[in-house]
Formats: structure tokens, sequence, C-alpha cells
């Protein structure tokens, strides 16, 4: 049943004049009820039926849909666009069911299009190019003019633009509420490229307490025009950068917003803060018996500055979306703190939807201490991401930070322009890679990262084979300025750089330009890159880069363990090896240009390094290792050996050091084990218990098709060891706790069960204790 418009006409057109399309007498308004008493059920269907200047009127209900106005140039309104009655927009609800974004406008709408009255939610973004970035999880805008009035938009998210994404548009919000929204940029709003949003100064909106890794309001860039935002609500009525965040098209910052703010949500404390998993945040915050319950809320209460630094206390527990509300990536604060209550049990979970942290407004000056991340995920970064912009002489500390299952192109860390300081630092089965460190606005930059784990960490090529994520630890590139960075005890091992188009990928280290950079009882072994790189690359750019190698064990990396590829001959590149053991020796060493020179000093070593495999530290030095007391304590200046080698072992014993990240602990040589027949097939594991790793020794007495396996409690594979045909023999095989989707297995008792032939041959058990 089609209802011409003409007594609605009058109505409407006292109210809300600026809705009204000129047409309206022509017009056609299609009912939309669920219990099929309308023209359709579904707002779609409505909108599919609708021609330019019709209306898509919607009864109360709970519509779960995704609806795209495709081109059309209609209002499509709750009955509060007839009764003026507000209760119709709580129940009138446009669910997105995590599919996709509630509402899309993204063809050309002129402005005679509407939408009117509905609360929307529960949206998850769309991409605006294909495998582009997802954006607008309540409502995307592109290429359009439209009229948002009267709706609650509340509790969807995305990459960009959690609440409105607005590219290439100009819209019209009268009375729009923006709330509980999250999102990588833009946790509110998000306008790029030429958007213009008008804010109607007399049905005035409210915008607070959305939540994203930068811009948690209002995020403006990309020739967006100067902004001026009438809200009866907003967060706080003096929003700083951490609220609205408006840059040129290169990111720099500008101040073209202006606020005109009646009410403020809160009252921000200028104090440190607590938060647990067991708070609320209608709590003080002010004492540990008074926690907040999210970490978020936290940052959007603090203030602090330069003479005033605060810290936001973070009690152990997990701390996540799905959990406890807890939403990603956190957007950091100048002079605010994040410091876990301890490394193991402190965990941020971004349950594989976005980074855990970013900053690139602050003043930064803060240290985040004692967390483990986790599940981290996107398109640049996984992690972390950090920069200073043009600001000088600022810093950030990183200390007993641990990194595990967390997926990106590229890195986990991207932390720019700053002095950087890490201190026990883990990264381990992680799907992409650990670091980049930029300088390109500090006069001389300084990074120093003393105790290092960085092991069984894969590239990470989601879309194609050819993609690059690059090395473990990058540092500069072409056109930066000096970078001056020591690494002291350091274990860099087994990680992988799978497939790659770059024929000089390196698996460990990649150098820019302008590098100094000292590496101090490192030990960098089996890794590996199909690329011709190495374990150390200086890379093309790599003009005026000086490497000091000290006490350091580079062995087993494959295709090599450095590669030097300076095309600069009027800014050679230097690599100084003291003390240390390197694969290959001085040969070894691939030096593409003759300019670049190689110091090959004294001490120096080209044997197997006899790392203690079997033992809790597989990459420790076993008592016949020459590379015992074999280090020098002759350092450059300025550089101090910390008092505790990698394991937590005395760095100098008997005023002397050894190579690589652990200091032998036994001294004497090791026996040679008495070789004794195989009669008895068995599989035995140490440490047991364990925690992070165990060792399987295998005693196979006959061969044929083995099946080494660990099942948990319940008789479910967790991970295939081995699936060979093997001869008979002694072997050992390490199993690190990782599952065969490379995830971290939880604490309890599993079982090591061997087959030969088909035929169960030996059960062992075994429990890991975190």
């Amino acid at each position: 049943m089609k209802i011409r418009f003409y007594l609605l006409f009058v109505f409407v057109s006292f109210c809300l004049p600026w809705c009204i399309p000129g047409s309206l007498l022509n017009s056609t308004i299609h009912h939309i009820k669920q219990d099929g008493t309308g023209n359709f059920t579904t707002i779609q269907e409505g909108i599919a039926a609708s021609a330019d200047s019709d209306t898509v009127l919607v009864y109360p209900g709970i519509f779960i849909e995704n609806i795209n106005f495709n081109g059309k140039n209609i209002t499509v309104a709750s009955l509060y666009l007839t009764t003026q009655n507000e209760q119709y927009i709580n129940q009138t609800i446009i669910d997105g069911n995590q599919n996709g974004s509630c509402v899309r406008i993204m063809s050309g709408e002129d402005s005679t299009t509407v939408l009117c009255g509905f609360t929307i939610t529960n949206g998850t973004g769309s991409a605006y190019y294909e495998d582009g970035p997802i954006c607008g999880g309540g409502i995307f805008l592109m290429n359009t003019q439209v009229n948002i009035a009267n709706c609650n938009i509340k509790n969807n998210n995305s990459y960009w633009g959690g609440g409105i994404f607005c590219r290439l548009s100009q819209i019209t919000l009268l009375s729009v509420t923006i709330i509980n929204n999250n999102a990588g940029s833009g946790g509110g709003i998000y306008s790029r490229e030429d958007s213009e949003i008008v804010f109607d100064q007399t049905e005035l909106c409210n915008i607070y307490l959305n939540y994203a890794g930068y811009g948690c309001e209002i995020l403006k860039t990309y020739s967006s025009p100067p902004m001026e935002v009438y809200v009866d609500t907003f967060t706080v009525f003096e929003p700083d950068g951490y609220f609205i965040h408006s840059t040129t098209t290169t990111g720099v910052p500008l101040n073209d917003v202006i606020m005109v703010i009646q009410n403020a949500k809160l009252e921000p404390v200028n104090a440190d803060l607590y938060v647990s998993i067991n708070g609320d945040n209608s709590n003080s915050g002010l004492f540990a018996d008074e926690p907040l319950a999210t970490i978020n809320y936290a940052l959007s209460l603090v203030k602090s500055d330069t003479l005033h630094p605060n810290t936001i206390h973070i009690a152990d527990g997990t701390y996540s979306k799905s959990l406890n509300n807890n939403c990603f990536p956190l957007c950091m604060r100048g002079y605010v703190s994040l410091i876990g209550e301890s490394m193991e049990n402190t965990i941020l979970d971004a349950e594989n939807i976005s980074p855990h942290i970013y900053d690139i407004y602050s003043k930064l000056d803060y240290e985040i201490k004692n967390l483990t991340l986790t599940n981290g995920s996107g398109f640049t970064v996984a992690s972390i991401l950090i920069s200073a912009h043009q600001q000088l002489d600022k810093y950030v500390n990183l200390e007993n930070i641990t990194i595990i299952e967390c997926y990106a192109y590229t890195k986990n860390l991207k932390l720019f322009y700053m002095n950087l300081s890490i201190k026990n630092i883990y990264s381990y089965s992680n799907e992409s890679t650990l670091l980049w460190a930029l300088n390109s606005f500090q006069s001389e930059q300084s990074v120093i990262i003393e105790n290092a784990y960085i092991n069984d960490n894969h590239q990470y090529n989601p879309m194609s084979e050819d993609s690059d994520a690059g090395p473990q630890l990058s540092f500069g590139m072409l056109g930066t300025l000096p970078m001056n960075v020591t690494i002291i005890n350091m274990e860099l091992t087994e990680n992988i750089q799978t497939q790659t188009d770059w024929p000089g990928s390196s698996s460990g280290f990649g150098i820019g330009d302008n590098v100094n950079l000292n590496l101090i009882n490192c030990t960098i072994g089996n890794n590996s890159s199909p690329g011709n790189g190495g374990a150390i690359k200086i890379g093309p750019a790599g003009k005026n880069s000086v490497i000091n190698i000290y006490n350091s064990i580079l062995y087993g990396d494959s295709p090599g363990e450095i590669y030097i590829d300076n095309e600069f001959s009027s800014n050679p590149s230097t690599i100084n090896i003291h003390n240390s053991l390197v694969d290959g020796g001085f040969e070894g060493i691939e030096n593409v240009y003759s300019w670049n020179v190689v110091n090959w000093m004294e001490g120096n070593l080209d044997e197997d390094p006899y790392w203690d495999v079997n033992g809790d530290n597989p990459y420790a030095l076993m008592g016949n290792s020459p590379c015992i007391d074999a280090g020098t304590l002759d350092l450059p200046p300025g550089i101090e050996l910390p008092e505790f080698d990698l394991a937590g072992n005395p760095r100098i014993v008997n005023g002397m050091i050894d190579m690589g990240a652990y200091e032998c602990q036994d001294p004497s040589p090791v026996q040679e084990d008495i070789i004794t027949p195989i009669t008895l097939t068995q599989i035995s594991n140490y440490p047991n218990p364990f925690n992070p790793s165990t060792t399987i020794k295998l005693d196979l007495a006959e061969p044929g098709e083995i099946e080494l396996a660990i099942y948990n409690i319940k008789g479910q594979k967790v991970k295939t060891l081995m699936d060979a045909y093997s001869t008979k023999g002694h072997f050992e095989i390490i199993w690190r706790g990782i599952d065969d989707n490379k995830k971290k297995v939880a604490s309890g008792q599993y079982f090591i069960k061997l087959k030969v032939n088909g035929k169960e041959k030996a059960l062992s058990k075994c429990l890991l204790l975190k």
C-alpha cells in the first residue's frame, strides 16, 4: 500500500523544514513494519522500491541490516519524523550485526537526502577500496551530501571512523548523539579529503566517550576545511589533541577546529589513576581499592603536564574488548605512563582486531612497563606506533614488555623521532617483525636496547607472497639524521622471513643511513631469509653508517651473516668486528662494493660456538665452547655492561666475559656421552614442569614412519612435532608450548605421544606452568 505525502507535509514542514524535498507533493511513503502490515519488512526493500524524493518510514523494531542508499535522494526515517516523539529514536534500531557499516551513503546522493530518528549500533565498517582499511562502523559516507538528524550512533567500531566516516562529502548534523564508538583512527568522527561537516547551532549534538588510537572524538585530515563544532555535551570542556586531532595531508598538526561546548561529561583529574578488571568507571580511580574499569576511560580522565607527570597503574588481569570493554588501540597522552602490575600477568589482548597503543599527537616523555601485548593486528603496525612528529628531545621508555602472537604486514613496534630506551623485551611467536626506529627531526637520536629476546617470529603475508615485512630490527632509512643505537644482551634466533621480492632482504637487522650501531654481547643465530641479505644488512641507502660488533656470536644464519650493499661511494659504510664469532669468518662477509670497509679486529673466531641446545636456554654456551672468556671489556666510550646476562647470571666472572648473550655457568668441558645400543623405544622430557619450553628425548629402537605429537587432557591433538620416516637412534626435539596454529597453549597437563608405523609405542606426561 502506497500513501501520498500530503498530510505528512503539513505537519513536518513546521518542525523540520530542512529535510523536506522540494517535490514532496509527488513523493511516496514506503512503510516498513516487521509484522508484515506495511509495504515491506526490511529497510533495504523500502530503499530499493523508492525513487528520488520518496520517504522510507520505519516503524519500531530491531532491524538487523546493513543498509545502502544506492544513490537515491530519499528520506529514511523512524516515526520520530512524523511524531517528534524521541522514544522512537531508541525503539527503532539499525543493528549492523558486526557485519559491516550499519548505513552506507556513498553514491552521489544530493543534499535532499535525509537519515532521521534511529539508533545505529553494532556496525563494523566497510572498505572504500578493495582490500583497503575498514571505515565507518556506524555510518559510511563517500561522494555524497546528506542530512543526519536525531540519531544515536553508539557501540560501533572500525579501523577508521568508529561512529561516522566521511570522505569527499558534505554532511549536516542535527541533534546527533555519538557515544562509545571505537576505531583505530577517529573514534567518533573521521573526516578526510575535502569533507565538510556542519554542526547545527540550534539542534545541538552530543559527542563523548568515544575511543581511538588518535582523534578519540574527532579526526580531521587530508585537506578537510576548518571545522566549527557546536555540541551540548562533549567529553571535557577543554579538549586537547587526544580528543580532537586535525592535521595537514603530511601529518603536521593544525589548530583549526573551533569548539563551542555547553556541558562536559568528565572533570579531568591531575593525579595517578588505578585500573582493574574488577573496577568500575563510577569509582574515583584515585586509589588501588577504588579502581576504574577501563584503561581508555582512565586516559580520557587523566590530566598531566611536564611539571606534573602522572601514571595509570594497571592491575594484573587480561584487558580486552570482549572481556571487560577495554578498547584498542589505546591513545597515549603526554607525560602519562602506563605501568602494569607484572609483565607476566598484566595482559593487553587486542583480539586480532587492532594494535595495542598509538601516539601520534602527544608530548611523549613517558614509560610503558610491565605488560604482555598479545593478539595485536594491523595494516602497518601490530602493537605500538609512537611518533614525536617535529618535537625535539622527547623520550619514551619501554621496560618489561612481552609481545606474542601478533600479526601485521610490517612491525610490532614503530617508534619514530624520539630518544628511546627499551629494557627487557621479549618478542616471540609473532607473524610480524619487531622494530622500526626512524629519525628525521632529532639532531642526534639515541636508541638503547638492553636485554632482548627475539625468537621464532615469522613474516606475515596475508595478501601477497611477494610482500616484504623487512628484518626484525630496522634503523633509519635514506635521508635521516644521525641515530646512535646500542644493543646489549640480545638473543635474535630462529626468525624467518618467508617470501619476498627483495633480493637483499634480511632476517635480522636492516640499516639505513647515518646509523651508528653498537652490538654488545648479542647472540644471532639460525635466522633465515630467501634473499641474500644475511642476518645483518646495510642497505643500498646505508651511507655513513658504522656497525661495531663486540663479544657477539653470529652463527647458522641463512644465507649468511653480514651483507653490505651501500651504493654511495662518497659516503662509505664501515663494520668493525671485535672479539666475536662470525660463521664463515672475514671471507664469509659479503661486501658488494669496494668502497665499504670491513675491519676484522683481534680476538675474532670462525668456529662452532657449541650452544647448549638441550639446556633451559638453548643458545647458552656449553662448557667446551670457544666463546668462553673470549670477549673483551675494552668497549666504546660511554657503554656500560649490565650486571647480568640475558638469563640473569653475572655478566662478568673473575674479570672475564664470554661472547654472546649468555655467560657459561659451567666452565668445565662436557664429557662425551657413552654410546650404548638403543634397545627400547621411549620418550621423556625435561625440564618437567616447564615454562616456556621443554626438550623431548626420543629413543627409537627401530626405523619407520614416526609421528610425535602433543595432546591435551581432552585427547585433542594440539601440536605435531614430527611426522616423517626416521632411522633408529637418539633424537631431541624442543616444544615451546605453541600449538599448530602458532598460538601459545594454556597452562596445564599435556601428553607426548609417539607412534611408529601407526602403532602407539610410548606415552609421557608433561606439565606447563606459567
